[in-house]
């Protein structure tokens, strides 16, 4: 008899495991992917082990084009960030359980950097500089400078007096440009 019920425990084992297995028990494919916002322009790439998703400009959402087991581990990177942004991730490891994973979500913000640089002769004061709409009043015999805001990577910024100090004549060199990826302290203020 007993020899009977561990062939028979055997056999019932063996297909539970295989309709658990037809059911789509531990063998599942499950999706992996997110949300996606701050995204304006191409060129964010993501993986997750071998399988790797370029992102468009303006997307809402993501799925990888391959799909990961049941109770496997999943671990999303940036492998390349998009021009100007600076995209991260938020829930990008952990183990699939079952169910589509659509929590690995993408926030992608604008690179900003300072715009500042040197004064020479500014004897006296105030010195009111403007860059756009930020404006910056600097005192006498300050030798340099930066505004409070920054400015995005990719857009034009541009200093300018404002308000001349009393009984001096200040003028702007280098001034105007596109910004690039680093903060700029290269602006020349030369009074006299």
């Amino acid at each position: 008899m007993q020899k009977f019920s561990a062939t028979f425990r055997l056999v019932l084992s063996l297909a539970l495991s295989a309709g658990l297995a037809a059911c789509g028990g531990q063998h599942t494919a499950i999706d992996l992917g997110g949300t996606v916002t701050g995204l304006t322009r191409d060129g964010l790439v993501l993986a997750n082990g071998n399988s790797t998703i370029a992102i468009p400009a303006n997307a809402t959402s993501y799925k990888f084009p391959d799909q990961i087991g049941n109770f496997d581990s999943y671990n999303v990177t940036v492998v390349a960030q998009p021009t100007g942004l600076t995209c991260n991730l938020a829930n990008p490891k952990a183990l699939a359980t079952g169910i589509p994973i659509t929590w690995v979500n993408v926030t992608c913000s604008q690179n900003t950097y300072t715009v500042g640089g040197n004064i020479s002769g500014l004897t006296t004061g105030p010195l009111v500089l403007v860059n756009g709409t930020d404006t910056l009043s600097i005192s006498a015999n300050s030798t340099s400078f930066v505004f409070a805001n920054p400015v995005a990577q990719g857009s034009v910024y541009g200093v300018a007096v404002l308000t001349q100090p009393p009984g001096l004549n200040c003028g702007v060199a280098s001034g105007t440009a596109v910004m690039g990826g680093a903060n700029v302290t290269t602006v020349q203020v030369t009074c006299q």
